[in-house]
């Protein structure tokens, strides 16, 4: 098992109906949502869900390491 912690983070917005998906390198769920509020480009009026801690594996193919943050498109 990866010392490495993982999760998925949608944001989806109330005044759009774009939707972002980011995989962020975290110690804990709630790290990982402050640390995508924090990023730039995000849709108007974002609300963000977290939606699930990612496997050891989905780490290793998204090559996903300490302060990763990857948007999936």
């Amino acid at each position: 098992m990866s010392l490495t912690k993982a999760f998925q983070v949608e944001v989806k917005s109330s005044t759009s109906s774009g939707r972002q998906v980011f995989f962020v390198e975290a110690e804990s769920e709630t790290a990982a949502l402050q640390v995508v509020s924090q990023q730039p480009g995000l849709l108007p009026d974002p609300k963000l869900r977290l939606e699930r801690r990612l496997s050891d594996t989905e780490i290793d193919m998204h090559q996903i390491g300490p302060g990763s943050i990857v948007q999936w498109l």
